[in-house]
Formats: structure tokens, sequence, C-alpha cells
């Protein structure tokens, strides 16, 4: 092994200059001499870079060398073909700083030198974020690459992670005609089944196929993760390309990244890049140097077999718990806010009322876009902007307070994250304002103040609303009552209330309970003061006198008096006890702190809450909802946790804070002194131990669900512990990475460290991190649109807008649309300018279904369209609002709607 397979990415950043020169090599421009005869094999070389992360803090001048250098390739002797693999935000970014660059680049385009592979607009780590991220990645990529330089990009294939069952059809969905599995094992693993192929037709779960090339031997990536090319003039290399030439023309491929210097291609950078290898490489063998697309063009046809993957073929490691997984937590909160403010911006574009707000929304989703980058994701160090614009935007965004605190990659991505929220914030109150001021409150009015509750969800459901303030007028009323459209009360629970020195209620802010909110609609609800007789309620929840128990109609809860954790969790549907107490309670916090860190002084050898004692108290009783908090102080850590209970829900809510002033452990060691090893040993974890045994692990990912067969568990929005006679979903906010153990416990990963494996002493994690959950007892007949839903209904709690009383054209309640079939899902449904409309459904359960999208809006057409709005079928009117659809199993389908 050479010694520069132990550097790590810190130290290249450590070493490299950062005075980027225009050009890195001029040579003589020579042609490539034509083999005799076919050639031994075929090689492509692939370049991976991005503006977002390692741009912001060399700069936007990386990419423009990056592109150059890639550009240097084809000009030199024997003239090799490059893919480039940069997000795609840098070509519009480079198209503005350096339009000479781009210049060439499109003349090389055009002339088949060179190709844009990827594509994506922040490169993220595709099985991490949501389907709906997956799309937006793919389509504004695909779109800001065609508008900076007359492109579709034809082959994707991305350096970082980006594959899972469900991505062969949104490739095909987004435009492009090929993919490669090629990716690398970098800071994680993607872990794409290694195959003896030269190409294959990768089909998806829904049955959509792909041309690809394999991660096959014949992938390079030097000189940290693999041995570089001369290894094939070694004898075992020439073993592998005669195994790989008895099935055809092989491909080998190098993945490099240019942009880290100045006279990169002569291997004067941290990169230890030699253009040479590659005339050594043809004086060895017959080597065509062609690009991806060129390759599957040519050589596509002797692909013999159709490979499709379950999640469980793929071998992943994330980055999981870095930055205590906060950003995927703001994440699904932003993406939320979006799909909401895209959902009632439409309406409210149908119905004439406010909308249009398309061109801020898709501003907005970039910011989601660019925050999802695998380099954010990183938490990596900051402390050398070099960016004018990445230190324009944060000056812009940003109180300077607030500036102080962004220092790393992640910190950055998550004031882009923020951003993102807050514009959708903007469109979505504007949008549920101009829509709740057109419901006529004023008819049969149940109170002083109407409450138009939406719900963001596809299916109707039973939820908690919250007002938020409310300010009443002058006059008389010591309490409150809270009543539905038909005069019905409804249980509520004051949260803050304001009273005059009379004693009479001025403001409140109150919880309510919202009772079938209709599917991706509203419906209205009164409230009014009082005498104060009037709000004496019964309910259903019920708290003990003595202890910490509490139940409702569904679901029975018994904390534990020592430790605060859940001790007993009965399922009284079912007369069933979930979670095992005496052996885990949920949830234990356990890690081991770094006794190496400055900081570690007095902290014992692990942390373990089932050995500590809490401060529990109770914070609320009733009647809507009971909560109860506990709290553990240690040397250097402090962790906090709320439990709560409502009234008519079926289901436990979970709050944890943890102040970690000392990291875990860095946890396990490198491999090639780089890459950690698959299974995560060392973090801060929270555990528990169910009391059956699980038959199965349910997990989703990207538009899909399936059962795991690992103990280490990658698990998008969820967890469900299936057993024989029913079982229990754990919804949680972003924290993906579960483990079991022998003994039948679970453990969360909620915060890892690994900054100081790169660089000693030097050390990145969160001071304090918040994590949700959701513990729902279920059934054995639980489906997964029923899991869905579920998460759907945790991500999007409803939103209540004040209304006086007035007159309106719209009914005091509404459904806008839903699916008539219960494995059927609205994924997404926006504006996309000039009188259009894109509703997006996806099918769950892996079954053939058809039903009727009912639509209580005014579209008169419909036309199924591709995931770039390209339709491929002619415009159906339909009748009442009734849309007939049907679907293959797991397939995404998207409809272009017309007024």
């Amino acid at each position: 092994m050479s010694d520069s397979l132990s550097l790590s990415r810190r130290q290249f950043l450590a070493r490299a200059p950062f005075a980027i020169a225009a050009g890195a090599l001029s040579p003589t421009v020579v042609a490539s001499p034509t083999p005799t005869g076919p050639p031994d094999f075929c090689v492509f070389l692939a370049d991976h870079w991005s503006y977002t992360g390692i741009g912001w803090q060399m700069g936007l001048k990386t990419c423009a060398q990056s592109i150059t250098d890639c550009l240097s390739m084809a000009d030199y002797h024997p003239s090799v073909k490059t893919g480039i693999n940069l997000d795609a935000l840098a070509y519009k970014l480079v198209a503005k700083s350096n339009p000479e660059v781009i210049d060439r680049l499109k003349r090389y385009l055009k002339a088949g030198k060179v190709e844009i592979i990827g594509g994506t607009f922040g490169q993220p780590m595709g099985a991490m974020v949501s389907g709906e991220s997956n799309i937006r990645q793919l389509v504004v990529g695909q779109k800001t690459i065609q508008e900076s330089l007359g492109v579709l990009v034809s082959t994707f294939l991305e350096e970082e992670e980006f594959t899972h069952p469900q991505l062969p059809q949104l490739l095909k969905g987004a435009g492009y005609k090929f993919a490669s599995t090629a990716q690398c094992d970098t800071w994680g693993n993607a872990g794409n089944p290694v195959m003896d192929l030269n190409v294959f037709e990768w089909c998806g779960t829904d049955g959509t196929s792909i041309l690809a090339t394999p991660n096959n031997g014949l992938r390079f990536h030097p000189p940290v993760v693999t041995h570089d090319v001369e290894w094939l003039w070694s004898a075992e290399g020439r073993g592998k390309v005669k195994e790989l030439q008895r099935l055809g023309m092989p491909l080998a491929i190098k993945w490099v990244e240019f942009g880290w210097g100045p006279n990169e291609l002569e291997g004067r950078t941290a990169n230890k890049f030699y253009a040479t290898k590659f005339r050594q490489l043809s004086e060895e063998f017959k080597v065509r140097y062609t690009t991806l697309t060129e390759y599957l063009e040519e050589y596509g046809g002797q692909a013999k077999e159709r490979v499709s993957w379950r999640m469980d073929d793929f071998h992943k490691l994330e980055p999981w718990g870095v930055g205590g997984d906060q950003l995927r937590r703001e994440g699904r909160e932003t993406e939320a806010a979006l799909l909401a403010a895209e959902r009632f911006d439409a309406v409210a574009g149908l119905l004439g009322l406010y909308g249009g707000r398309e061109a801020e929304l898709e501003e907005a989703w970039k910011h989601m876009l660019i925050a999802q980058s695998h380099d954010v994701s990183l938490c990596e160090d900051l402390a050398d902007l070099g960016d004018g614009a990445a230190k324009e935007f944060i000056s812009t965004t940003g109180s300077a307070e607030e500036d102080r605190s962004v220092t790393t990659w992640g910190t950055l991505g998550s004031r882009h994250t923020r951003v993102a929220k807050k514009m959708a914030t903007k469109v979505l109150d504007g949008a549920l304002a101009a829509v709740s001021a057109a419901v006529d409150t004023a008819q049969a009015s149940q109170g002083e103040m109407a409450i138009v509750v939406f719900n963001p969800c596809d299916s109707a459901r039973d939820a908690i609303a919250s007002t938020g303030k409310l300010q009443f007028k002058e006059g008389a009323g010591s309490g409150i009552v809270v009543r539905d459209a038909q005069g019905q009360r409804v249980v509520f629970q004051p949260l803050a209330l304001e009273r005059n020195s009379s004693g009479d209620v001025v403001a409140a802010d109150v919880a309510f309970q919202a009772r079938q909110l209709p599917a991706f609609g509203y419906a209205t609800y009164y409230v009014e003061r009082a005498m104060s007789g009037a709000s004496s309620q019964e309910t259903s929840l019920k708290t003990s006198e003595s202890g910490f128990r509490v139940e409702n109609e569904f679901v029975s809860l018994e904390l534990d008096n020592t430790t605060g954790a859940i001790a007993k969790l009965m399922d009284l549907r079912q007369d069933r006890n979930l979670i095992d107490g005496k052996r885990c309670a949920f949830p234990t916090f356990t890690g081991r702190p770094n006794r190496g860190h400055p900081g570690a002084q007095g902290v014992p050898e692990e942390f373990d809450s089932r050995r500590s004692k809490a401060e529990i108290g109770w914070v609320e009783r009733g009647p809507l909802r009971a909560t109860v908090k506990a709290v553990h102080t240690w040397p250097q850590i402090r962790f906090e946790h709320w439990v709560t209970l409502h009234a008519g829900l079926p289901f436990v809510e979970s709050r944890v804070r943890v102040h970690a002033d000392i990291p875990p452990l860095p946890g396990e060691g490198k491999i090639n002194g780089w890459q950690f090893p698959l299974e995560i040993e060392e973090g801060y974890w929270l555990s528990f131990a169910p009391s059956f045994l699980p038959t199965a692990l349910i997990r989703d990912f990207p538009f899909g669900i399936e059962p795991c067969s690992k103990d280490a568990v990658d698990a998008r929005t969820f967890l469900d512990l299936a057993g024989p006679d029913g079982g229990l979903l754990v919804g949680h906010g972003g924290t993906q990475y579960f483990k079991r153990t022998r003994d039948n416990t679970f453990s969360n990963l909620v915060l890892r460290e690994w900054n100081s494996h790169f660089m000693p002493n030097h050390y990145g994690w969160p001071r304090a991190a918040e994590y949700r959950y959701r513990l729902i007892p279920h059934a054995r007949d639980f489906t997964n649109a029923d899991r869905l839903r579920s998460v759907q209904a945790y991500d999007q709690s409803p939103i209540c807008v004040i209304e006086t009383l007035h007159g309106g054209a719209l009914a005091k309640q509404r459904s806008f649309a839903h699916v008539d079939a219960k494995d059927v899902l609205i994924s997404s449904f926006r504006s996309v300018g000039n009188g259009a409309y894109e509703l997006r459904i996806i099918e769950q359960e892996g079954v053939a279904t058809s039903g009727e999208l009912r639509l209580d809006l005014p579209v008169k057409k419909a036309a199924p369209c591709d995931l770039l709005g390209r339709t491929s079928g002619e415009h159906r009117s339909h009748e009442k609002g009734r849309l007939k659809v049907s679907l293959s199993p797991w397939q995404v389908k998207t409809f272009r709607l017309e007024r």
C-alpha cells in the first residue's frame, strides 16, 4: 500500500493550494492513435467535484479548475474522455464567473470529447432523502444543466451514494437513458453489489429497466480508496480483464477529483493524479477511450442479465449520527413545509384566490436540495471559507450572532434549510390565508371566532390542532368553549391564558381535538368565551395519583419511577404489552464518552440511564394531553426526555434533548486509512427492548418499503417491529440508523463524532441536539400504506388559521383531492406555471391497483407525463372531478392538469 492511501480528505484540504490556475496543463493537442483491431477494453475517466461543501471552502474557482482539467485530458495524448460529475448548481455559477470555461465545455460536449454524468442539483446521498427529494434533485439538476450547457444528462453516475431499488424508474422519468452503479465508497459506503459483468439491465422495483454498467473489479479510485490503473498490467489485473473479455467488451472506470490545485495533471497536488499513466496504459493494451454514454450505446447489446435488487442487497454505510442527525431532522420538517406550501398554493391558484408562487417555491426547493449535499451531511470544518458567494449568503440571511455559529459545512447547510423553510412558510401562510378568507364562517356560526383547520395529508384523520394566540374582543367570560361546525363541543386544553383585572379571558392559546379532518382539505371550528363552569370536560385521558401512569382508550403507559423511561406500553385494543422495561425501557441513553477529550474530567467510562436517577415530574395532566418530563444530569451530559399521550389518539409521542459537552468515542478503526467498517459501534444511542420477538423488521427507503434481514438497519422514516399478532411502529424525525443486538434490544444512533479520526484533537459534534419519536402499536393487518400515512401524519401537523365571522364562497368543510385506492398516496401537487399543475401519486403495497383520483377543484383536463413534465398521452377530460387511474406495483405516476 502506498503512503498516499493514508491521507484523509482533511489532510487533502490542508495540503491543497488554494490559488487555482486557469489552466493546469497546456499540452500539445495530439490525436489518439487508432488501435489496429478491436480494443482489449474501454476506459472512462470520471471526475467528481462540487461547489456545495468543498467549493464553499476552497472557492468557486476550484469548480472552474475541475472542468478545465477534464477538458485538458481530452487534449492530452492519448485523448482521454472524461465524465464531469459536479453538482448542477456549479455549472450555472461557473457560467457567470468563468464564461470562457463554459464556452469551451460546450464545444467539447458537442464534439463528444467529454460528457456530463450524474446531474443532480446538490449531489445528495440518495438513499438518505425522500423519494420526492430524489425526483427534485434529478429534475432541477437536469433543467439547470440544460439551461447552463444546452444538454440533458444521458447517463446517471454519481460518485457519492445514490442508489436504491426505485431509482431506475426515477431516472427514466427524468430523461436519463443509461446508468452505472460504479460509485465510490468514500465517506461511507455506497454499497452497490459487485458483479462480474460488463453491462446489465438494472430492473427497478416497479419493473422499469435501464441499461447500466456495474460495480466490478475495474473500478478505480486512487489514491485513498483503491489502487490505480497500473494494477491493470499486473498479473491479477490482466486476469480480471481476460475474465470480463469472455463476456464482451470490458470497461474500466477511474474516478478522480480535479480541483485541488494547479499542475494537477502532473501529480503536483495531494490528489496524486498522473496523466502519464494513461499513456502507459495505452502502451500496455489496445485501449479505446470512451464516454460512458458512448460505451453503452455501442456495447450495451452485450447485456444478457436483468438484475433486480432489494434494499437489503446494498451494503450501505451513510454518515449516520454525524451532526447528531440534526440536518436530517431539519430536512424532514422543511420538506413537509415545502410540500404543504405547494399543495395549498396550487389550490389557491385553481380557486383564483392566490397562487402563482411556483418560482418562489422552486427557489426554496433549491436551498433545500443544496442542504442535502453529501458534503453538508458530513459537518466538516469550515474555518477557511473561501467562496465570496457563500460569504454573502451567510451575511444576508442571519444576524451577526447567528453567523458566528456557521463554522461547518453542516451549519451552512442548516442555514440553507432554514431559508428554504422560511420561504415555504411565507407561501403557505399566504395560500392558507387566501383560502380561509373565502370560507363562509358567518352562516350558522358557533362562536366568536372561526378556526379553519387545514390538513395537508392525503387521507382523513383525527388530530390535535393548536390555535396559536387568540386575541378576543372586549366582553365577559372567564372560560372557553370550542365547537365544531355543527355546534358540538370539542375537547380542548388551554396552553396559555391571559386575563384582565376582572378575570375575563382576553387572549389564549388552545389545543383541541379535531375529528376526521378531510383528506387534503379543511374543516371549520369555533371558539368563544363562556362562564367558568362551561369549561369542565371529561375525556378518555387518565393519569395516576401516584407514580407516573397515563392511559387513553387505545394505550396505557407506565413510566419507571427512577429513570422516567417507558417501562410498559400496553396496546389496549389487543391487550398486549409491547415494551420490556425490565430489560431496557424506552428510551435508555447509552454510550461511551471520549475520555481523551480535553473536557473529559470526571466523566464515567460509559453513560447508561438505567443506572441513573432522574428528576421526574408532570408537565401537564389533561384533559387533552398529559406529559411527563425526566432529566438525567451527568458530568458533561444532560439528557432530557418528554413522554406525551393525547386523548383519542392511538400513539405515544417522545421528545429527547441531549446537551453533550463531551463527544462519544470516535469509533471503529479505518479501512485503508480512510473508510469505516459497515457496522457502527461507538456513539450515543437511545435503546429499548420490545416484549415480543419481531418476526420482521420493516423499514422504508425512497418510494419503497421492505423487511430488512440485517441487524444494522437503515430506516429512512420508520422502523416497524412486526410480530405474529401485531407490532410496534417507531417513527423518528431523522435518526435513520438502528441496530439490533442478540438479546433483542434495539438501539437508535443519535450522535456520532468522527472528525478526530482524520485530524487528531479536532472534534466535531453538536452540543445540543433534539430528537422526536412516535410509538404506534398496531394489529397484524397493518399495511404499507398505513405505515406511510402514519409518517405523513407525523410530519404534517394540522394548521390553524383564525378568522372573523364573514361570508364567503367556500363551504365550511372541503376535501380538495384524494385517491380512493387505499394503497395509493399523493406524493406532491403543485403549480408548474402557465396555468398548468402537476400531481404525483405512488403505489406502495406492491400490487397492481386502480381507483379514482377525486378532485374538488376546477380541473378540466389531465394527461400522464414524465418527471420533466413532458406529456406521454393525450389530455383526458374527467367527469365531475373524477379521474380513473391505474398503477402497477410500486409505480410512481405523474399527471399534468389544466383548468
